[in-house]
């Protein structure tokens, strides 16, 4: 697994040292790669002395409103925020939110929870999908790329090849 910082915010003294981060925030959605980067999250969190917020999205069509999301999915959901918090408890970190959301879009939706909780740095698990010629990131990570005000990691799996 490997880790991309990409940062958007152009600052006017680029040589000032940035403050560290107090709000992480990773999306969360149970798969061994989410795992591992949660880990990292945990570990950040308590390097900076930060608080950490878990997103557990349940993604719905939109012909479902999401106030009626069937209770199956949010069920999912709920199980994917018990084992976020059973790997915060693993590693020690004790200031951590777990929230598990409804939505149509996850890419808007992470977006949206940042500016919320006014996130400082962004975990995002790299999903690739096959391209003609080279694999490319989904639209969730291109979303959050293009309209996150906050620092992002990528963290993802060298795809074969590499």
């Amino acid at each position: 697994m490997g880790l991309k910082l990409f940062n958007w915010k152009k600052t006017k003294l680029s040589s000032q040292e940035a403050p560290p981060p107090k709000r992480l925030l990773i999306p969360f959605s149970n798969t061994p790669d989410d795992r591992e980067a949660l880990r990292f999250a945990c570990e950040m969190a308590q390097v900076f002395d930060a608080h950490l917020t878990v997103l557990c999205f349940v993604e719905t069509p939109r012909s479902i409103g999401l106030e009626s999301c069937p209770a199956n999915r949010l069920h999912e959901g709920e199980l994917a925020a018990v084992v976020a918090r059973e790997i915060a408890e693993e590693i020690g970190v004790t200031d951590i939110e777990t929230l598990v959301r409804p939505v149509h879009h996850c890419g808007y939706a992470i977006v949206e929870a940042t500016e919320e909780h006014q996130t400082d740095l962004l975990f995002i698990t790299a999903r690739y999908r096959s391209g003609r010629i080279h694999p490319t990131l989904d639209d969730t990570v291109k979303v959050v790329l293009r309209k996150a005000r906050c620092q992002v990691w990528l963290y993802g799996a060298p795809q074969e090849g590499d």
